[in-house]
Formats: C-alpha cells, sequence, structure tokens
C-alpha cells in the first residue's frame, strides 16, 4: 500500500514538472518595463502620527540575464500628508532593482524584488507659498513581491508590493509633530500597472 502510494505521488511530480516544462515561458534576454499606479500608507515608528495614505506612480525597467534572474532600475514618485497636520511630504527614489524569478509560465511570472539606490525628499505645506522645497537625499532600500500576467507575447499586466524605507532627514521649520521623519521614511504599498516585454521567446 505505502509502494503504491509512493508511485502514484511520483507520478504525479513528474506530471506536474512536465506540465510546467510544457507552458515554460523563456524570460531570458527579455527587457521588460512597467508603469503603474501606487497606493498605500506610511508607517510611523512613534506613537501619536497616524497611519497616512500615499499615492503615486512608478516606472521600472527590467532585464532577464538569466531565466530565474533579471536586473534593472526603478523611478517615480509618491507623496502623502502628514498625520493630521497641513503638512506633506513626496519622495522621488532612483533604484537598482535585482529580481528573483523562481518559475515563468506561458502567461505568468512571479518574482521576489530587492532594490536599493538613492532618493530625494521635498516637504511642503498647505496654505503658504511652499511647492515641494527643500529637497534632502539619502540612501533607500526596498523589497517587493510581484506577479506579471500576459494577456499576448508582448503586452500585460503587473502587481507588486512591498516596503520602502528612506533614510532622509527632513529637517525644516515650523513643523509641529514631533520627529515625524520616522513616519515618512518607512512605507508599504502596492503597485498595480501595465507591463511590456520585449524580446525571450
Amino acid at each position: 500500500m505505502v509502494t503504491k502510494m509512493k508511485r502514484t505521488a511520483c507520478v504525479l511530480a513528474c506530471g506536474l514538472l512536465l506540465s510546467v516544462s510544457a507552458f515554460s515561458d523563456d524570460l531570458k534576454g527579455s527587457f521588460i518595463l512597467g508603469a503603474g499606479f501606487t497606493a498605500g500608507q506610511l508607517k510611523p515608528n512613534l506613537s501619536g502620527i497616524e497611519n497616512t495614505l500615499l499615492m503615486g506612480g512608478r516606472l521600472h525597467a527590467d532585464y532577464a540575464v538569466l531565466q530565474w534572474l533579471s536586473i534593472g532600475i526603478e523611478s517615480g514618485f509618491s507623496g502623502a500628508p502628514i498625520g493630521d497636520t497641513d503638512f506633506s511630504a513626496g519622495v522621488v527614489p532612483v533604484l537598482a532593482r535585482v529580481a528573483w524569478h523562481p518559475f515563468a509560465l506561458q502567461n505568468l511570472d512571479p518574482y521576489l524584488v530587492g532594490k536599493a539606490g538613492y532618493g530625494v525628499g521635498f516637504w511642503t505645506k498647505e496654505g503658504t507659498d511652499y511647492n515641494w522645497t527643500d529637497p534632502y537625499g539619502a540612501f533607500v532600500w526596498g523589497v517587493d513581491v510581484g506577479v506579471r500576467y500576459f494577456f499576448t507575447k508582448v503586452i500585460g499586466a503587473f502587481i507588486e508590493a512591498g516596503y520602502e524605507c528612506q533614510h532622509i532627514d527632513w529637517e525644516h521649520p515650523g513643523m509641529e509633530v514631533p520627529k515625524w521623519e520616522g513616519a515618512a521614511n518607512g512605507r508599504t504599498y502596492a503597485t498595480l500597472g501595465l507591463t511590456v516585454k520585449f524580446g525571450g521567446n
């Protein structure tokens, strides 16, 4: 009985592997571009500051150097109000990204991204003449998990969800919430958008 079960499990496993191989998509040599809308929350590390909604957009470009590995760049903009104050914070990052693709089916490409680079932060206050002034630059890193679904060989959609941390020093006069930079520097988000693939199969 045990032997029969082992044989059945082995047959099922082999069938699954053959099915994945039959429908696998060759990512190697592909350029993959993506553009999407981003929404999420600032994540304060101090009490007294509520989680606040961030919104923006992202662009990324990846090149699959191997079937399971791609490298690329990413940029965009996101802004968010700081708690119940009149202040808002925005960030423009320029990041290098490395993605691991554990498997790729004919239409589906799940992946895990690690990224790091430089970000420029801005702040503004409603009801004043400040318009995204006083930029500050700093190191930025993040991790994403994502999946792409291709409707054709070229065009598809993607979703990425992750966390980013900026080490920006947001010093400026007039901010009434102490240590609000702790809230502005940590963020969780999701990006939904369209993707285009060139090359590969």
